[in-house]
């Protein structure tokens, strides 16, 4: 069984021991995974979706309220955003700022390349700016603001097999967030990491977080983005 996962800090309690493992960001692993090249893998669940595959188990990537690791950041205040750019790493991150902007909030903003009003950014690059007093808007914290419901950000797609194994790495990794937080790398507190991975990030997909999935994916068809 060879695995693919994101690259990305929150991924690592997912992934203990998994081999072979391919890290890539997550467009790069879908793309990876259309290929063949792996048979299971952590997915941005918009580009799960939109590519019809089977979903593995009930791990993945998940929260209620902010997660520090979603974030767009504002150069000017949000209702005056005319302009967007959006991170090319990830589909899920991508659709979900554009259903906040256009549906939640009622905008039209374009979306161009850097420099722009507002600029999306995920995982550890968005960990490390969070950091600083730059205004932003934590997309996790606006959707349950606006639902009610966790936001699943990554899933398992792919070989229904895995399963086990998936559960067996979780298993392991659930033990080590302390490790993971001191070998980050990111310049940030370790503590402040580990706070992020035990208290933010959700790795269970639940009743709650399966339905918050189901809105994303009927609102993300509804505007063409998955």
């Amino acid at each position: 069984m060879r695995f693919g996962a994101v690259s990305y800090l929150n991924a690592r309690p997912l992934i203990e021991g998994l081999s072979p493992l391919v890290l890539a960001t997550p467009a790069e692993l879908a793309e990876r995974h259309a290929r063949g090249e792996v048979d299971v893998a952590l997915l941005p669940v918009a580009a799960g979706e939109a590519m019809g595959l089977p979903r593995v188990g009930r791990l993945g990537i998940a929260a209620e309220g902010p997660v520090k690791s979603v974030l767009l950041f504002l150069r000017r205040p949000v209702r005056e955003v005319l302009t967007v750019a959006l991170d090319p790493a990830s589909r899920t991150s991508r659709a979900l700022a554009r259903i906040l902007l256009e549906e939640a909030l009622g905008l039209s903003p374009r979306y161009v390349d850097p420099p722009a009003d507002a600029e999306l950014l995920i995982g550890d690059a968005a960990l490390v700016r969070q950091a600083t007093d730059e205004p932003r808007l934590d997309l996790a914290e606006e959707w349950t603001r606006w639902t009610g419901l966790p936001f699943v950000f990554a899933a398992w797609y792919g070989d229904p097999r895995a399963e086990p194994a998936l559960e067996a790495a979780y298993g392991r990794g659930r033990r080590q967030l302390a490790r993971y937080a001191r070998e980050a790398g990111l310049g940030l507190p370790a503590d402040a990491m580990e706070r992020y991975l035990r208290d933010r990030i959700r790795y269970r997909i639940g009743p709650r977080e399966e339905e918050g999935l189901r809105r994303f994916v009927t609102l993300g068809r509804a505007r063409g983005l998955l």
